[in-house]
C-alpha cells in the first residue's frame, strides 16, 4: 500500500511539471482522512490571494492605504504593494528592488518619521540630534550609532538606504551612491496634510504602510481636536508672536514651521499678518508696533532662551507691549516649533492650552 502511495505520488509529481510547463498553476493535494492523492488546478482568485504573500503588504487595509498612495506625490504606481518599488525624486527615478534591512537619514525630521514607523531593528543609526536630551525620540534612539554627514559614519553602517534633506552635500550624496548605497533627498512639508504625505512616502520607500496607516490615523484624530477646540474659541482668537535673539530679534513669519504650528492651534500670527516671510528679523521698532497679546520664546534654555526671557521682560522699553504687559510671554519647547516631522503638532497642543487657559487638552495625549 505504501508503495502504491509513493507511486501516486511519482505520478502525479510528472504531470505536475507536465502542467506547469503548459502554463497552468496547480498543486497536489494530500487527503489525510482518504489517502487520496489528487492534482488540483489553483483557481485565478486563489492565485491572486496568496501570490506575493512574503512580500506584499497591507493585506488588511489595502484599499485604504492604496487610497491614500494615490495622492502622494512621487509614487510610481501606487497600486504595487509589492518589491520592487519605484518612485520619481528631484526628477530622478529610484528603483527600490526590496524592503531594505538597514535604514538610516541625516536629517532630524526624518528621524522622526523613521522612528514613528519603523523599529531599531530596520534602523541603522540616527543624528546626534536626535539623541540629544529632551529629543522627540531620545528615549527610542538611545544606543544607537550617531552619523554626521561624514561619509565614512554612514558607509561604516552599511545602510540599503539613506534618507537626506535638500541640504545635504552633492559631494556625500555622490559618494554614498558610488558605492551602491540608495539616497533618497526629500524636503518635508509642515502642512497638516504634508506631514502625512511625508509619512506616506518614507514608509512606501521602507515598506512600513501598516505602521503610517496607525500613525497617520492619530495625527488625524489629534487635528481633530485642536481644531474643534479653534472653532469653539473662534471669538477668542488672540495675536501670537514667536521670538528668539540671535545678535537680532528674530520671528517667524508666512510659510514657516512655526506660522503653521499657530494656525492649526487656533492663534492669529501678527508676524506673518505684517508681512513678514519665513524666519526673519525684525527691528524693535516693529515689535513694539506689532504688539502681540501672546509671545512664543521658541530658543531653549540651552542656546539662551531664558536669558532672553528676562531680558524681554526687564526692557522698559518694551513694557507698553501687551504680551509683556499681561506676562503673556511663554517659554515654549523647542523641540516641538523647530522640527519639520508631524511632532510638531505638539506645539499646536502646546499653544492651543495657551490660547484657551487649559491644564491639559482631554485625550489629546502623546506620541508613541
Amino acid at each position: 500500500m505504501k508503495y502504491l502511495k509513493l507511486l501516486s505520488i511519482s505520478l502525479l509529481m510528472f504531470i505536475f511539471a507536465i502542467a506547469c510547463q503548459a502554463g497552468e498553476d496547480n498543486r497536489i493535494v494530500y487527503d489525510e482522512n482518504t489517502s487520496d492523492v489528487y492534482l488540483e488546478t489553483i483557481e485565478e482568485g486563489d492565485k491572486e490571494d496568496h501570490e506575493g504573500d512574503e512580500d506584499h503588504e497591507g493585506h488588511d487595509h489595502e484599499g485604504e492605504i492604496i487610497d491614500a498612495l494615490s495622492n502622494i506625490q512621487g509614487i510610481v504606481d501606487p497600486n504595487n504593494l509589492l518589491w520592487p518599488r519605484k518612485v520619481i525624486i528631484n526628477d530622478n527615478e529610484i528603483s527600490i528592488m526590496e524592503r531594505p534591512e538597514k535604514v538610516l537619514t541625516i536629517s532630524l525630521g526624518h528621524d522622526e518619521i523613521l522612528f514613528g514607523i519603523s523599529n531599531t531593528d530596520q534602523i541603522a543609526g540616527t543624528t546626534s540630534f536626535a539623541q540629544d536630551d529632551g529629543s522627540n525620540i531620545q528615549i527610542k534612539s538611545e544606543g544607537l550609532p550617531i552619523v554626521t554627514t561624514d561619509p565614512e559614519t554612514i558607509i561604516a553602517l552599511s545602510p540599503n538606504l539613506v534618507f537626506a534633506d535638500p541640504y545635504a552635500s552633492i559631494e556625500l550624496i555622490d559618494t554614498l551612491e558610488d558605492i551602491g548605497i540608495t539616497v533618497v533627498q526629500t524636503s518635508l512639508d509642515n502642512s497638516s496634510e504634508g506631514r502625512k504625505n511625508d509619512i506616506w512616502l518614507m514608509s512606501y520607500i521602507t515598506g512600513n504602510l501598516e505602521n503610517a496607516l496607525v500613525l497617520n490615523e492619530e495625527i488625524d484624530r489629534k487635528v481633530k481636536i485642536l481644531n474643534d477646540l479653534a472653532a469653539e474659541n473662534i471669538d477668542n482668537t488672540k495675536n501670537v508672536m514667536t521670538l528668539s535673539w540671535w545678535d537680532a530679534y528674530w520671528t517667524a513669519g508666512s510659510g514657516s514651521t512655526e506660522d503653521a504650528i499657530i494656525q492649526l492651534a487656533g492663534g492669529e500670527n501678527v508676524s506673518a499678518l505684517n508681512g513678514v516671510e519665513s524666519n526673519n528679523t525684525i527691528e524693535k521698532e516693529l515689535l513694539i508696533s506689532m504688539n502681540p497679546e501672546i509671545i512664543l520664546i521658541t530658543q531653549s534654555v540651552s542656546w539662551g532662551g531664558q536669558d532672553f526671557y528676562d531680558q524681554l521682560m526687564t526692557d522698559e522699553s518694551l513694557s507698553s507691549i501687551e504680551a509683556i504687559k499681561n506676562k503673556e510671554v511663554y517659554m515654549v519647547n523647542s523641540n516641538w516649533w523647530s522640527t519639520l516631522s508631524y511632532w510638531n503638532i505638539k506645539g499646536s497642543e502646546e499653544l492651543s492650552k495657551i490660547l484657551w487657559n487649559l491644564d491639559e487638552i482631554e485625550d489629546f495625549g502623546d506620541f508613541e
